[in-house]
């Protein structure tokens, strides 16, 4: 029923004139994401006449209510729409037919299961749900930054494989500008004193990004446990969900990176731990080593599933303990990355996954997607 009223009323909403104004709906509570920020700094570049209204979507719930009127005018009144996750009302509504709509995923690839490819599993939505809500519907475009993303998107969106485009994502110009990343790496040093004398000493600096999950604790201790025997030059750094409430270590060679985005981490990683999580398609754009703990396959794989083949395709050596893993992440080699990339991010890169010379500006091309005018 309050599908139906909220159609009827849109309905009303698109009477209204069309503004200049191009509409972000963001899922991140916090802050503007980077893939946002360049965004808008492409839309003002280009398109200096266009207002830019940017909107934090709130998960379903009674106090959302009024705030999707807000969504449902903004939707009427756009020349162009830009989300980076699931939103309710870009979905479920029936809109102008030239209103475009482009999804910014928000990770460069995706090694777990999501969307319609994780339906019916235990940690994905419930179908009826999924169906009824129209789970990502009204793309107009779907940004991929490589050929298997692509294919993964097409059936985790339940979209034909043309309304996936290679159009990238902005974060890809960030890891690939120098500039940008050694003025974090510099603002991350200043911050972090032990860090700086990590560096002054040799040692490496090794993140631990792990995939969330619902309702487990993660193993930050371990980790950290297994990094406290090593040498005191090396350091540790966690990045947890923001939402995750695992227990984390204190004191010693770890440090909880939260003052800064993983994206800016990788400015001074040697290494990085993860499993299941995207980040592997960053790391491998900033050519950092990656080691990988999928300490619950079995078990993660029943909840949610993964979308790849993890043992072929993960770009890695694989590890079976946290021991190991901090073990191989302070020994382990510069990695060659040209064939995961001209797989998974060859709509970014150069020829066989060859680093690009520029970056590719792909904000640009994703602005240029709306056809704003």
């Amino acid at each position: 029923m309050l599908v139906i009223c909220a159609r009827g009323i849109y309905a009303l909403m698109k009477q209204l004139p069309v503004q200049r104004k191009v509409v972000l709906i963001t899922r991140e509570p916090k802050q503007i994401t980077v893939d946002f920020t360049l965004l808008k700094e492409a839309i003002r570049r280009k398109h200096p006449d266009h207002r830019i209204v940017v909107i934090k979507h709130k998960k379903l719930s009674a106090t959302y209510i009024p705030k999707a009127f807000r969504e449902m005018y903004h939707l009427a009144t756009c020349a162009g729409c830009l989300v980076d996750g699931y939103i309710i009302p870009v979905s479920i509504l029936n809109h102008r037919k030239e209103l475009r709509i482009g999804q910014i995923w928000h990770a460069l690839g995706a090694i777990k299961k999501f969307g319609h490819l994780a339906s019916g599993t235990r940690e994905g939505p419930n179908p009826r749900v999924a169906a009824t809500m129209r789970m990502h519907q009204n793309y107009t475009f779907v940004c991929a930054s490589g050929q298997v993303p692509a294919s993964i998107y097409t059936a985790a969106f339940g979209i034909p494989a043309d309304g996936v485009q290679p159009l990238g994502m902005p974060r890809v110009d960030y890891l690939l500008d120098e500039q940008t990343m050694t003025a974090r790496r510099k603002r991350i040093l200043t911050r972090y004193p032990r860090l700086r004398q990590t560096v002054e000493a040799g040692g490496r600096t090794v993140l631990y990004i792990p995939t969330f999950r619902r309702g487990k604790h993660i193993p930050y201790t371990q980790v950290a446990s297994a990094f406290a025997d090593d040498d005191a030059a090396n350091t540790l750094v966690l990045l947890p969900h923001p939402i995750d409430k695992s227990p984390l270590p204190e004191g010693g060679p770890t440090i909880l990176g939260t003052d800064f985005g993983v994206l800016d981490w990788l400015s001074v990683a040697d290494a990085v731990i993860t499993d299941y999580s995207a980040v592997t398609y960053e790391a491998t754009l900033r050519n950092i080593p990656l080691v990988f703990w999928p300490y619950d396959i079995e078990d993660y794989t029943e909840a949610r599933g993964l979308a790849l083949d993890y043992a072929s395709e993960v770009p890695g050596p694989i590890v079976d303990s946290a021991a190991q893993a901090v073990d191989v992440a302070l020994s382990i080699p510069e990695p060659d990355y040209r064939r995961f990339r001209s797989k998974h991010l060859n709509y970014v890169t150069g020829p066989h996954g060859a680093l690009p010379g520029e970056p590719p500006a792909c904000a640009d091309r994703i602005v240029e997607a709306l056809e704003l005018h």
